[in-house]
């Protein structure tokens, strides 16, 4: 049932599952198993069209919530399962883990939020070994030197083989517990993507046209337009899923449209004193790191120079 990897056998796992194997981060770590020699099998209801990016010959269609007698002797002779789902079915599944998995067998999850599935596996199979991992990168960047954090439900050797083989794949491994994880990545991830869309829909309302936009634009206006394109032509389910999924992100939301407020404030009724006082206050949350990251954003500002060239329109007249 589960296909034939490459001729490389460095793998710890001989066999796996990998359950959302043809979205972006199940078809990374697919490949990244089978560079390494296990026999991996995609399991996605995607799997039934057949498309440029869906060739898999070792791939299965079918749902983890409504399994087949074919799914479940698949899951339950693997080694390593991977849930690379929304959050939805795998609390779905939760409560039959035990009988579609194996003792003994690794499970993880790629999800975007930690504590609910935590809580939900804990209920359900606290004896089997589980770690939850989560890219903080979009899977076509590759992984070299990129964090991973890493979120251990019941520790055993086969999680610390799995993070083995995320740090030979090289991850930055960063080990953090549920509710930690999902704290920091409220700040990291949704309030990031939540300026980002909001800087967008700001400029939507001010009456200047991507022309004007692209010839004026100062570098950090640039790295700003940068990330709102990034994001505006990614998957909006992704980004929707870091937003409601994450039961912290509404703080985050709100903490930034506080500080827009708080911003306006100072402007318009504040004096110069307050304003620098506002901008040391911006400044805190980079703590000892100020001049590394000053460093790094000139970095990025003169790798702009050759690169803004390329979008940037004619020079306006008036």
């Amino acid at each position: 049932m589960i296909g034939t990897g490459s001729a490389r056998a460095s793998s710890q796992f001989r066999t796996a599952v990998v359950v959302g194997g043809a979205g972006s981060v199940g078809a990374m770590l697919v490949a990244l198993l089978r560079g390494d020699g296990a026999r991996v099998l995609v399991v996605d209801p995607r799997c039934a069209a057949r498309t440029d990016t869906i060739t898999d010959a070792d791939a299965m269609a079918a749902d983890l919530t409504a399994p087949t007698g074919e799914l479940l002797e698949a899951l339950r002779s693997a080694d390593l399962v991977v849930l690379a789902v929304p959050e939805s079915v795998a609390l779905a599944a939760a409560p039959d883990i035990p009988v579609l998995i194996s003792p003994g067998t690794l499970l993880v999850d790629t999800l975007s939020v930690k504590t609910r599935f935590a809580r939900a596996l804990t209920d359900s199979a606290p004896g089997l070994p589980a770690v939850g991992v989560n890219p903080m990168f979009a899977p076509d960047l590759g992984m070299g030197g990129r964090p991973v954090a890493a979120v251990t439900y019941r520790r055993g050797h086969q999680v610390d083989g799995f993070l083995a083989s995320l740090s030979g794949w090289g991850a930055e491994i960063v080990r953090l517990a549920p509710e930690q994880h999902d704290r920091i990545v409220a700040a990291t991830q949704a309030l990031t993507h939540a300026a980002v869309l909001a800087f967008g829909l700001a400029l939507a309302e001010l009456d200047v046209t991507s022309e004007e936009l692209s010839a004026t634009a100062t570098p950090p206006h640039t790295v700003a337009l940068a990330l709102l394109a990034r994001i505006g032509v990614g998957n909006p389910a992704v980004y929707r899923d870091v937003q409601a999924g994450n039961p912290l992100a509404g703080r985050a939301r709100d903490a930034l449209a506080a500080a827009v407020t708080r911003l306006s404030a100072v402007v318009e009724h504040g004096t110069e004193a307050d304003f620098d006082a506002l901008v040391s206050a911006s400044r805190r949350p980079l703590g000892d790191r100020t001049r590394q990251y000053g460093e790094l954003c000139a970095e990025i500002f003169h790798g702009l120079a050759s690169e803004e060239v390329s979008v940037r329109s004619e020079v306006i007249e008036s």
